[in-house]
């Protein structure tokens, strides 16, 4: 430590040299997360998904192969498995992940639509099951998922890639946690270090309000769905002063969307960008993502922690009934 750091350290009161270091700290595992009793006894008791094929294609995926994304419902399953010791539910979601790893192309790539986007989800999706089970990481699954991850780093890939994203801060939280995970399940520094430089592209994004814009303003779904990236992110970060922005930013927009919530768990997405605007991939129109929203605050309430965010997480399973 050099001169100034430490007077530094010996200004600071006990109390503020407590909260610093909580703020540093390690995250919980995802895998202690996920088994946290109000996700076991709502979101995760039921299925993901009726939209699969006994192969393993899911989604829109059922029909005909159109985007590599799709697959990560594989990653839901596996985490409702172990949630709630149902292997049969884990197996199913090793099945369609193993179904989009055959999809893969020489290149590594999986000629999919969106094909930077798409994969960077499904590169999360499988990341993430291979950190929750490493048992099942096969020399098969680590190799797709190596071969994923370099041909979104390629030049021409990811400058496409990167230009596709802009309008969007919640993709930079993916890119994040899936390099970040995938660093972590294969020991590989130079994915760890791809996985923080796309969270402090994520936190450089961050509005004085604590908004993290998506096509320009607020959106009350999709802030939600990049702070629970960021803290599967989170989980596997090494860094510590990045880990304290981190929670920084999630309390920040965790903030903003809690003042949105009403009385019976509901989430007010009036002037949302997304919301109610665009379609998803069903072709239905965007709505508040209830079940991500969920887990972030479950997740966030462990993480940081934020113990008073398990009241309107409560909120939520009670409005959805789960």
């Amino acid at each position: 430590m050099t001169g100034s750091a430490l007077l530094g350290a010996r200004l600071l009161t006990p109390h503020a040299l407590r909260a610093a270091n909580l703020e540093e700290a390690a995250s919980p595992s995802l895998s202690r997360m996920i088994r946290h009793p109000l996700l076991v006894s709502s979101l995760y008791r039921h299925e993901v998904s009726k939209n699969y094929a006994p192969d393993g294609a899911a989604g829109a995926n059922v029909e005909r192969f159109q985007w590599i994304e799709e697959q990560r419902q594989g990653a839901e399953w596996i985490v409702r498995g172990l949630a709630e010791g149902r292997d049969e539910w884990a197996q199913r979601g090793w099945l369609q992940l193993d179904w989009g790893l055959s999809r893969q192309a020489a290149d590594g790539g999986f000629d999919s639509k969106d094909p930077f986007h798409s994969t960077s989800l499904f590169l999360e999706a499988l990341a993430r099951g291979l950190m929750l089970e490493p048992a099942k990481a096969t020399d098969a699954r680590k190799q797709g998922l190596a071969r994923a991850a370099a041909c979104m780093l390629r030049s021409d890939v990811e400058s496409k890639g990167v230009a596709s994203n802009a309008p969007y801060t919640h993709r930079r939280y993916i890119l994040a946690a899936g390099f970040g995970q995938a660093g972590a399940a294969l020991n590989d520094a130079h994915l760890i270090g791809q996985g923080e430089h796309w969270a402090r592209e994520g936190l450089a994004q961050q509005q004085p309000d604590g908004t993290n814009p998506e096509k320009g303003g607020f959106d009350a779904s999709y802030q939600m769905v990049g702070v629970l990236m960021a803290l599967r992110y989170l989980a596997v970060c090494k860094n510590a002063q990045l880990r304290a922005s981190l929670r920084s930013m999630t309390r920040a927009v965790v903030r903003r969307d809690l003042e949105r919530q009403r009385p019976d768990g509901s989430i007010d997405a009036e002037g949302s960008t997304r919301v109610g605007l665009g379609a998803a991939r069903s072709g239905k129109v965007k709505e508040v993502s209830y079940g991500e929203v969920l887990q972030a605050l479950v997740f966030g309430a462990q993480a940081l922690p934020e113990s008073s965010w398990i009241e309107p997480a409560q909120r939520i399973v009670k409005l959805r009934s789960w």
